[in-house]
């Protein structure tokens, strides 16, 4: 049995019970980060928390991004910058590694293309979303942590995978990410 850590925004908390439902059949131990893990601040200043209640996880499958890449009208600045992203990733990848868990960060998922930009509330541009993931890429080969690519399972047919909001999964497009989760996890375990 092995003790599996996920932290992550509402994409993550739409998948975690298949994924757990998955993991728990094998023997395995899942817990998720309370509530929405948000930004990369909320989740460094939570991670203490967190691990305390947790302790030991053997595989840590985590994501920031959303949050971190949106625009949100009524916070300033309306976009964590790209350089304080990518430190805070790093902060947060080698707290985890402190732990001696087997990391692996997952791809923030895009939005549909379709899906409007506006300034009077949550807005993403996937041009944004892809420069952000690109910046989370590098970081985690810096540090020799995986990355399992949520935004490519999803990019390949927004149209099935999203939700009628155009960024929530859609019942099979969580289906799919819990798949590719799990997945990765197995390879953690089983990697030498």
């Amino acid at each position: 049995m092995a003790r599996i850590m996920l932290i992550g925004d509402s994409i993550r908390m739409s998948y975690e019970p298949l994924v757990d439902a998955t993991l728990s059949t094998e023997g395995h131990e899942v817990f998720g980060a309370p509530g929405n893990s948000q930004f990369t601040l909320y989740t460094l200043a939570s991670l203490g928390p967190w691990l305390a209640e947790f302790p030991d996880p053997e595989v840590v499958h985590w994501n920031n991004g959303l949050h971190d890449i949106g625009h949100n009208p009524n916070r300033a600045p309306v976009q964590m910058p790209l350089d304080v992203y990518s430190g805070n990733l790093r902060f947060i990848a080698r707290h985890l590694l402190t732990t001696g868990a087997r990391i692996c960060f997952a791809s923030s998922t895009p939005v549909h293309p379709e899906r409007p930009f506006r300034d009077d509330q949550w807005s993403w541009r996937n041009d944004e979303i892809d420069a952000y993931n690109d910046a989370a890429r590098l970081v985690m080969s810096e540090l020799g942590i995986p990355v399992n690519e949520l935004h490519k399972v999803v990019a390949d047919d927004v149209g099935r995978y999203l939700s009628d909001d155009q960024l929530h999964l859609s019942d099979e497009g969580k289906q799919t990410c819990a798949d590719a989760v799990c997945a990765a996890i197995r390879e953690q375990l089983t990697s030498p």
